[in-house]
């Protein structure tokens, strides 16, 4: 099995709706998280995940600029990872297709193969 990074990204616009549900919404879409992730976890496919708070930090360059962010340059916010096991992109794509962050219209769920460094 090799492992696969899932990045979670949103519009800041749903990210901001999002902020303002009611908590009975919330419940609701953390119930959607946990049920999915849960399926995941049954076929031993899931290996780490967690949410993401929405404020960081750049550094960039050899000046090391260091900036707030992580997305003044961008309108998409990356709101949480995942690594999953899986025998190739094919099974991680279909691993994936189920997940919550596809509920919303602007949601993406980024899929990358994580090298082994030996």
């Amino acid at each position: 099995m090799k492992d696969f990074m899932l990045v979670f990204r949103n519009s800041l616009k749903n990210q901001e709706a999002f902020a303002t549900q009611s908590p009975e919404q919330m419940q609701a879409e953390m119930t959607l998280w946990q049920t999915w992730m849960g399926k995941l976890a049954e076929k031993n496919n899931l290996s780490d995940g967690q949410p993401l708070f929405q404020t960081g930090k750049v550094l960039r360059g050899s000046k090391k600029a260091l900036t707030d962010g992580p997305y003044i340059e961008g309108k998409d916010v990356i709101g949480g990872y995942m690594i999953i096991k899986a025998k190739d992109y094919a099974e991680a794509v279909e691993l994936s297709k189920d997940c919550p962050q596809l509920n919303s219209e602007d949601g993406t769920v980024e899929i990358r193969e994580i090298m082994k460094v030996e």
